[in-house]
């Protein structure tokens, strides 16, 4: 995978709960791609700003291109 430059630039910690619904979600996805739970929520939660600009519920999003 190629590490864009923001990864390089020095961030911030966030800490969340979240479902056990996601959590048993996170680690299917975190076994499936050989990543840690910590890397994949947070690839998955920098892939989702990315790509939509809001979520007004789970599956209701707006696209940040739109």
């Amino acid at each position: 995978m190629e590490l864009d430059n923001d990864f390089n630039e020095k961030g911030t910690t966030v800490t969340v709960k979240i479902t056990a619904t996601a959590n048993n979600f996170l680690i299917e996805s975190a076994k499936h791609s050989k990543r840690t739970k910590k890397c994949e929520s947070e690839l998955r939660l920098e892939d989702h700003l990315r790509r939509f600009s809001s979520i007004s519920a789970i599956g209701i999003t707006k696209n940040r291109c739109e």
